[in-house]
């Protein structure tokens, strides 16, 4: 192949991964049904105003190709902390390994900020095709999450901990993702903590809550 023929699919990779990485920036601060694939287009500077259609089709499209983006990242980000912790771990170590990577995930890449604010706002929108979406990606973890729960927390009934692990998704996510808003929380600053001490404190309130008695037999 020449090296003229060659420009073209490197070309093409390349519009597709700013026009990729511009969807992302703009659904993070304005949400999924607020930004057109045209805007999208014209933000990433492509003169061509059908590009995302050629790229990803429709929204559908676009939207699949992020959160595949970012679960490759994620599961990256799982792998180096499993290969770094081996044996067997408490219900708290376990539960912090799970969570670890989505903290990571806002300084792992360039784009990991708009990462966790996209995923935020995914888990608000009150669409149940977003929702379908989002459960094909990423149900899979949170299965793995509950199975590894029923076993450390056989004595709970299991649509209690299935509501509880519903509340951490809910919970963690948008945490993380309004991190910056602990400089001027109505409690005052809380920004001077680092990320590991800030990733502990969450896990303890997490693990509280789902080891807490409960006063249901659902």
């Amino acid at each position: 192949m020449t090296a003229a023929a060659r420009k073209g699919p490197e070309r093409s990779a390349e519009t597709r991964e700013r026009l990729l990485l511009t969807a992302l920036h703009l659904y993070a601060e304005n949400g999924i049904h607020a930004v057109s694939l045209r805007r999208i287009s014209a933000d990433a500077g492509s003169k061509n105003s059908a590009a995302m259609h050629y790229h990803f089709n429709n929204q559908q499209g676009v939207l699949e190709a992020l959160m595949r983006m970012i679960g490759r990242e994620l599961e990256q980000l799982a792998k180096a902390e499993r290969s770094d912790k081996a044996g067997k771990l408490s219900l708290r170590q376990a539960f912090r390994n799970h969570l670890q990577p989505l903290v990571q995930l806002r300084s792992s890449q360039p784009w990991g900020a708009d990462a966790v604010r996209f995923l935020s706002r995914l888990v608000s929108e009150q669409d149940d095709n977003l929702a379908t979406l989002i459960n094909d990606v990423y149900a899979p973890f949170w299965r793995r999450m509950d199975k590894a729960l029923a076993h450390s927390l056989p004595d709970l009934p299991h649509t209690v901990r299935k509501l509880r692990l519903l509340f951490i998704t809910t919970n963690v996510v948008h945490g993380v993702a309004e991190s910056n808003w602990l400089s001027h929380s109505p409690l005052g600053d809380l920004s001077s903590l680092d990320e590991d001490t800030l990733l502990d404190h969450l896990v303890d309130y997490l693990v509280g809550g789902l080891t807490a008695n409960s006063f249901t037999t659902a």
